[in-house]
């Protein structure tokens, strides 16, 4: 059952989203978000520029030959790439139409306040993530397992009993070896997640498989105290970290091999792939496209409502201004034939499609 999503409380009621059908990533933006404030009960259409009928805000997904509308409580525009002297010129040009400058991140608001002087008229959202998914940790244990528990892989139950559940959703444990599925069938009563790649000994090829597989995951595990595993050195060769025991040839092997001396070792290290795991989650998790909607509502809003308590949508100094203006400076790409070419074509385009304003009713 999807979630019950209350409507945003403002006077933003609806929206029109300047945008054309591209498959550019940013039309797809567009269109998320588009989907995001529409479960919230606004208004919301997508369509062309010459479509717009007056809704609340105008948001021209495009900023290049961008046309404010005098109809519009919020005209605003979503700013992209800046990477040549001539792109600044366009911007400064067609940000002063505009009460609204949506950048790609604080530190693109920034400059393009730098570039614009629309301090409070300038927000920095951080692009959304289209996904909020991470692909769990694929752990590969690369052995034969004993009846004797030798290579101590009764610690991996261990762990997990006293953990919470979600520790689960972290982690693939992949098995690369004989005689894993007795003990993967205690994963399954778990509820934790497992594969088992086993070949024939008497395949040609065998030991080759199983490094190819080695090579497709993201840590290499060994907890056995029992000498030492060549599949330290195996994952060394495929280029993936190594969490084993502290014993043996497995020592001196650089910092793509961390080492420990006993369970509760073995355990931090377990604890520190989950953490690293759960990073990602929370980093997607802020970059959703409901926490980049709340943003920008809330821009609109105090842009709509210039006498509200809203806090004003940039809080930047005139340092950190310049500095963004000289870091991007820096990295301008040089204007070769091409890039004038484009510009040339984008102000024939302005020339074309522009036409006076209309007053609002």
């Amino acid at each position: 059952m999807s979630p019950v999503i209350k409507p945003f409380m403002s006077n933003v009621r609806n929206i029109y989203i300047a945008d054309i059908e591209s498959g550019w990533i940013i039309n797809r933006l567009m269109q998320d978000l588009a989907t995001e404030l529409g479960r919230r009960g606004l208004g919301v259409t997508v369509g062309p520029r010459e479509h717009y009928a007056g809704e609340d805000v105008l948001f021209n997904s495009r900023y290049l030959n961008a046309l404010p509308d005098a109809r519009a409580c919020v005209n605003s525009i979503f700013i992209t790439h800046i990477d040549d002297r001539i792109r600044e010129q366009e911007l400064r040009s067609v940000g002063g139409k505009f009460n609204s400058l949506v950048c790609m991140s604080p530190h693109d608001a920034e400059f393009v306040a730098a570039v614009t002087g629309q301090l409070t008229q300038s927000v920095g959202l951080n692009l959304p993530a289209r996904t909020r998914v991470v692909r769990p940790v694929r752990v590969a244990f690369f052995s034969a397992c004993y009846d004797d528990g030798r290579k101590n892989e009764s610690w991996i139950t261990d762990y997990f009993k006293n953990r919470p559940a979600e520790y689960r959703d972290s982690f693939v444990f992949c098995f690369l070896g004989h005689d894993w599925e007795k003990f993967a069938a205690k994963l399954g009563r778990m509820n934790l997640n497992y594969e088992i790649y086993r070949y024939s000994r008497d395949l040609p090829g065998e030991y080759g498989l199983y490094t190819a597989t080695l090579a497709s995951m993201d840590r290499l595990i060994y907890p056995g105290f029992d000498g030492g595993a060549m599949s330290v050195y195996d994952a060394v060769a495929a280029g993936i970290e190594v969490i084993a025991s502290n014993i043996s040839y497995h020592r001196g092997l650089g910092e793509a091999v961390r080492l420990f001396d006993d369970r509760e070792g073995f355990y931090r290290e377990l604890d520190a792939l989950h953490a690293a795991n759960q990073q990602r989650v929370s980093a997607l998790t802020s970059r959703s496209i409901s926490a980049y909607a709340d943003g920008l509502l809330a821009h609109w809003n105090a842009i709509a409502n210039p006498e509200s308590d809203a806090p004003p949508s940039a809080t930047s100094t005139q340092p950190a201004r310049a500095e963004a203006l000289e870091l991007f400076r820096g990295h301008y790409k040089a204007l070769g034939f091409s890039r004038i070419r484009s510009a040339v074509i984008r102000l024939f385009l302005a020339m074309v499609v522009s036409r006076p304003l209309r007053r609002r009713s």
